[in-house]
């Protein structure tokens, strides 16, 4: 069923995080368009820009704003002065200090960047404008003046009612920037490592429809019929796509933000969006189920963070029923101006809903087109985008056991988009690891020709934990620059092979602001954290007896603590030899020295505590120190 209505058509939509939980419907809102002249005129001192208020708004659409993009050939100040035409007696007002007055007004001084576009903005919301058509014998009019500028002045454009590209109610956040790190070490043996890097989907090549939400295609049961190629204004990506990790009992993953790129055949004067995603159920950010349990005491709906356009008045959604006291700010979306025919979407995600976001493969992030338009033609309303790519920036933090940090010099030219030469390959044994310690983090140094904007990158590492022998992992940091260091820590699934094993770093692909590639990097050093393995000795003691010429030996009294099969690694293997064991499999032979190894736990038996710790261990879940008495 097709939305026919423009009030309709500005309603969001969240794609719901379970198959049971269908999305809500929101409240219509006005759109108070901006609307922009395009000016590019140089104004000398003393002279003025003459404009009418009939081309930038209406007695129905007022003008509350008047926004002003200024720009000088050189750094310094700008003195500026305005009058404005008013419907009534005294028909024009002069600008002094921050209102408009009867009589003279005064220039207000602002500074100004060179060759910086700059917007002055002026309220104007409370006077009764004129809109009296250019063409009558006293037209609605404004004057913006130049009294004195440091360097030439030319005024770009005028922008009735410009939105910021903030949501309307600003929330606060405090989002990690892509790329940033830190590792701390403590006094007990232990690392806490902290790195921020960012997911990427490229090609999505989603149509965005406005007026299709998710809503329009619920039958009678509550059960969605919608279809892949159906007509939708809202588009899911999960954190598996973006190759996001979740959560675990020793490590914490935290979104920071969400960027998206959206294309459209039409230019956008203006483009309104909301975000939502998954969220912890009945937690403070799960907007859908505590918004639907107010009428719906037995509602089914929740797991969703979703941001709320306001209602036809411009009230923000009603919250008053709400049945918790601490429900996080509900965003209210975000307008963007002057867009074109191409939109870069940054979203940080607020302070207090961080902490909620649940990130399981299946968990996703929701982009949902509420309304665009075109200027040109009126404010003709632009019914489809095209979701191009996407982002996701995250935080993962942990603590392991770990005693040295240890960097390498390399010097490495790594050239994009050659196989042969995009990838450096380092030998753990190079980076100084040895077979039985344990590696936790990686800290790649690197320099670039030019400002990277967006740079993706793979780490290659030799896994004897895999099928394949290796895991590859891809990543990107966003507003590289030209010098970065990125820390990558080990996944715990991953058992890299030290003995005989690589490390790889890829570039994949660097371009900087103005999409241009960049065609090489340079690797300078690798830095390694990792948990050195204890020393292991054994002895043997020979006791000699008088009555007899035979020479005994005692049983061992030391012990490598884990080495179920005697082969001097702790690994997975030793683990199953020990189940086996345990088991009575009759083919499970165990010597005497690898039952004193097998007992981990110190109680004078094996069993399945030992094995479970063995485990742990080979997970790089605790320190080697576990293992011992």
């Amino acid at each position: 069923m097709r939305i026919q209505s423009l009030g309709r058509k500005l309603l969001s939509a969240a794609m719901s995080a379970v198959v049971t939980a269908a999305a809500l419907s929101f409240p219509v809102f006005r759109v108070s368009a901006a609307t922009t002249v395009k000016v590019g005129k140089t104004i000398a001192e003393d002279d003025k820009y003459l404009g009418y208020f009939a081309e930038l708004g209406s007695a129905s659409d007022p003008i509350e704003t008047l926004t002003f993009y200024v720009t000088s050939s050189k750094a310094g100040g700008f003195t500026y002065g305005m009058g404005i035409g008013i419907s009534s007696d005294p028909y024009w007002l002069e600008l002094l200090g921050t209102k408009f007055v009867e009589g003279d007004g005064e220039g207000v001084e602002v500074k100004l960047e060179a060759n910086k576009s700059t917007p002055i903005t002026v309220d104007l919301s409370k006077y009764k404008l004129s809109y009296t058509a250019k063409s009558s014998e006293y037209p609605g009019k404004f004057e913006f003046r130049n009294y004195y500028s440091s360097g030439t002045l030319t005024l770009d454009k005028v922008v009735a009612n410009e939105k910021a590209t903030t949501p309307s109610t600003p929330v606060a956040s405090s989002a990690a920037k892509s790329g940033a790190y830190s590792a701390k070490k403590n006094s007990d043996g232990t690392y806490t490592l902290s790195t921020t890097l960012t997911g990427t989907v490229d090609n999505i090549g989603a149509t965005l429809t406005a007026g299709f939400d998710e809503e329009s295609y619920l039958d009678k049961t509550g059960k969605s019929t919608w279809e892949e190629g159906d007509p939708i204004n809202s588009r899911k990506i999960t954190y598996e796509d973006f190759g996001v990790p979740s959560s675990s009992d020793n490590t914490k993953v935290t979104v920071e933000s969400y960027g998206f790129s959206v294309s459209s055949d039409i230019d956008l004067s203006t483009f309104m969006y909301g975000i939502g995603m998954n969220v912890v159920y009945k937690s403070p950010a799960d907007t859908e189920y505590w918004l639907t349990h107010c009428d719906d005491p037995d509602t089914k709906k929740g797991y969703w963070y979703n941001e709320h356009g306001a209602d036809e008045d411009g009230n923000p959604v009603d919250t008053s029923n709400v049945e918790t006291d601490d429900l996080c700010t509900i965003g209210e979306g975000t307008t963007l101006e002057d867009c074109g025919g191409w939109v870069d979407i940054t979203w940080d995600v607020p302070d207090d809903i961080k902490e909620y976001i649940t990130t399981r493969d299946s968990d996703s992030v929701s982009l949902q087109f509420w309304y665009g338009a075109n200027s040109d033609k009126g404010y003709t309303e632009v019914e489809e985008v095209t979701l191009e790519s996407a982002t996701c920036t995250y935080t993962i933090e942990k603590t392991v056991p770990a005693t040295e940090m240890e960097e390498f010099k390399q010097s490495e030219k790594l050239v994009q988009g050659d196989d042969d030469t995009n990838t450096a390959s380092i030998a753990f044994s190079d980076l100084g690891l040895e077979e039985n310690d344990t590696l936790q983090a990686v800290i790649f140094s690197l320099t670039c020709p030019s400002e990277i904007k967006k740079l993706v990158f793979g780490v290659t590492v030799s896994d004897t934990a895999s099928k394949e022998q290796f895991t590859q992992l891809q990543y990107a940091v966003l507003n590289a620059g030209k010098t970065q260091e990125i820390m990558v820590l080990i996944p715990e699934t991953v058992v890299p092979d030290l003995k005989y094993g690589n490390l790889g770093f890829g570039y994949y692909y660097g371009a900087d602001s103005s999409d241009k590639l960049v065609s090489s990097i340079t690797l300078n050093k690798v830095s390694v954290i990792y948990d050195k393995a204890p020393v292991v000795t054994t002895t043997t003691t020979t006791t000699t007896t008088t009555t007899t010429t035979t020479t005994t030996t005692a049983a061992p009294v030391k012990a490598f603590w884990g080495d179920v099969d005697v082969d001097d690694t702790v690994d997975v293997s030793d683990a199953v030899l020990l189940a086996r064991f345990i088991a009575e499999d009759t083919s499970a032979s165990v010597s005497a020295q690898g039952k004193i190894n097998a007992d981990v736990t110190h109680d004078g038996k094996i069993s399945s505590a030992d094995t479970a710790l063995i485990l742990r261990y080979v997970a790089r879940t605790i320190p080697y120190s576990e293992l011992e008495p």
